[in-house]
């Protein structure tokens, strides 16, 4: 096991996802030190980092009444110049590893190239998907050329999109994946977990459960999936209730956009139960069990976890198939229903109520449960030691 220091950057992405990729590093290499960049944070989030990162900055964007927008541009130049100067200042890093790239980070490239030889890039899946501006995919295009690696796998989808979109080399990919901490807990206390007791934790019991997406985004295409149900629902159990985990993804135009789906369900007659707290790992996996259907057909993605989560807990699946998954289509469970379009929908679902599944392939058990990060983390970390 080598020691070397990192500077891992997580400015515009979710933070718990790279809380989670921090402490699992550390986790894994003690002797690794780690400084990290991100958005503010809460006093807790900054606790849970004692002992894991040696520093954290928190970038701020300008976010002032002034809307000019080259007045906001400028200040958020001098934001990243300010910033990423003073780590400048403090010292050499071994690698340098960029989380969810955006177009602004450009502004900061300039000190990270004089503070390491090794620029590592690690997109997520939206940030290169969801990118269409010409201007952005050219901006996003001069931030990938100065990278020494990118980690993702060329034959996958975003890597393929990468290469397409940003003309990324495919000599700079590293096959890495993300990992997630869930699988782990997945792998260790489904056994723990029945349907009834899942159920109930959310006031369903002895109801047939359709869960719609897994966050508030409106990318998840909600209203379809609403009136995807209505178009079968005599085909469909009595006790069918509809259930939306509202609780992620949240922006300033979230209540009202969930009030709205809240009365069309109203309107239409269809049960409904939307979850809005914060769930913890536990709750996670009680909402996963207590599903029957999960119906996921938002616009882009780049291989979900939660829809994994749920193939995991040999749940029902209902999946966008333009959201690629090769081990689904080379191994086919029985509880994968992939549908080609929208318009098929309704009729995707009423076949997943209709069909029995059977125990997972142990092959689609072996792919899953190497996204956790017990065994994703040696790989990035063996990655690293590699640059040192």
């Amino acid at each position: 096991m080598k020691k070397y220091n990192i500077l891992v950057i997580g400015i515009e992405c979710y933070f718990g996802h790279i809380k989670e990729f921090v402490i699992n590093l550390k986790k894994k290499n003690p002797l690794v030190e780690i400084s990290l960049v991100t958005s503010p944070i809460s006093d807790d989030d900054r606790s849970e980092l004692d002992g894991v990162v040696i520093r954290v900055v928190q970038h701020r964007t300008y976010n002032g009444r002034i809307r000019l927008r080259y007045f906001v541009m400028l200040m958020n130049v001098l934001y990243y110049c300010f910033e990423f100067f003073g780590l400048l200042l403090r010292g050499h890093y071994d690698i340098v590893d960029i989380h969810f790239p955006n177009r602004h980070i450009k502004f900061a490239m300039p000190f990270i190239k004089m503070m390491t030889k090794n620029i590592v890039i690690t997109p997520w899946g939206s940030d290169v998907l969801r990118v269409e501006n010409e201007k952005s995919i050219k901006e996003l295009s001069q931030i990938y050329s100065v990278a020494k690696y990118v980690t993702v796998s060329k034959d996958s989808q975003i890597g393929q999109c990468m290469m397409e979109k940003f003309k990324v080399n495919p000599e700079k990919m590293v096959k890495l994946g993300w990992g997630g901490e869930f699988f782990d807990f997945i792998q260790e206390n489904s056994s723990k977990v029945t349907t009834e007791e899942a159920k109930d934790r959310f006031g369903l019991c002895n109801k047939y459960v359709i869960t719609c997406g897994y966050n508030t985004q409106r990318e998840q295409r909600h209203e379809d999936i609403i009136d995807a149900v209505y178009s079968v629902r005599n085909q469909l159990p009595d006790n069918l209730v509809l259930l939306f985990p509202f609780t992620y993804g949240r922006t300033t135009w979230s209540d009202e956009y969930t009030e709205s789906l809240k009365e069309k369900c109203k309107e239409l007659g269809l049960d409904f139960v939307a979850v809005e707290e914060h769930l913890d790992m536990l709750g996670l996996l009680k909402l996963r069990m207590a599903t029957d259907i999960f119906v996921h057909v938002q616009t882009t993605d780049a291989g979900s976890r939660c829809v994994m989560e749920y193939v995991a807990c040999n749940k029902k699946v209902v999946h966008g198939a333009w959201i690629r998954y090769a081990y689904m289509e080379k191994y086919k469970p029985s509880c994968y229903f992939p549908v080609d379009n929208l318009e098929n929908l309704g009729e995707c679902i009423k076949k997943a109520y209709n069909n029995q599944i059977e125990a997972l392939p142990r092959e689609v058990v072996k792919v899953i449960m190497e996204r956790g990060w017990n065994y994703k983390m040696a790989l990035w970390n063996e990655f690293f030691e590699s640059l040192v």
